[in-house]
């Protein structure tokens, strides 16, 4: 007897209240709320019928998405996510303060981030404070402006600033 309820087929009952609710929307308050709640009632039981299918499929789901997720972190090297981190937190020719939370998580990227930055042509001072995860670069615009993609860079961090504002 269980099983019989289990796999009753409620398609037909399903159409004909889902039908009879919209087909009584202006007849009768009292009608339309019954057949609202005898397709809600259907609707539950076929929900129920159907819960380990729904179950399986959410998890099917969840895990795809996570493991989706994962692959796009894993193509990703660590100094791109730390790129990526990067917010402009002031730009004046010459200057700029970029701010990360990668950062102040990590101090030990100081020294080596400092160096790789001093290493491009033009400029003179990189300075990370690992409290705020600030990076504060001067630089020589004449000198930096001689490479096309620093100048393409220093471009686009004057945009980033002008939006923030």
């Amino acid at each position: 007897m269980q099983n019989d309820w289990k796999n009753l087929p409620l398609g037909l009952p399903m159409t004909v209240a889902s039908v009879g609710t919209l087909a009584t929307l202006f007849a009768g308050k009292n009608l339309h709320a019954s057949f609202g709640v005898v397709w809600a009632a259907l609707s539950f039981w076929h929900g129920w019928q159907h819960h380990k299918k729904m179950q399986a499929d959410a998890g099917r789901l969840k895990n795809c998405c996570l493991t989706a997720k994962a692959d796009i972190h894993a193509q990703l090297t660590p100094v791109q996510v730390l790129v990526n981190s990067f917010q402009v937190d002031s730009y004046v020719p010459g200057r700029v303060r970029l701010r990360s939370s990668l950062l102040a998580a990590y101090p030990e990227w100081q020294q080596p981030l400092e160096e790789y930055v001093k290493s491009f042509t033009g400029v003179q001072t990189a300075a990370i404070n690992p409290l705020t995860g600030s990076l504060l670069i001067t630089y020589d615009i004449a000198q930096l402006r001689q490479k096309p993609k620093l100048a393409v860079l220093e471009d686009k961090i004057a945009e980033l600033a002008a939006a923030r504002l």
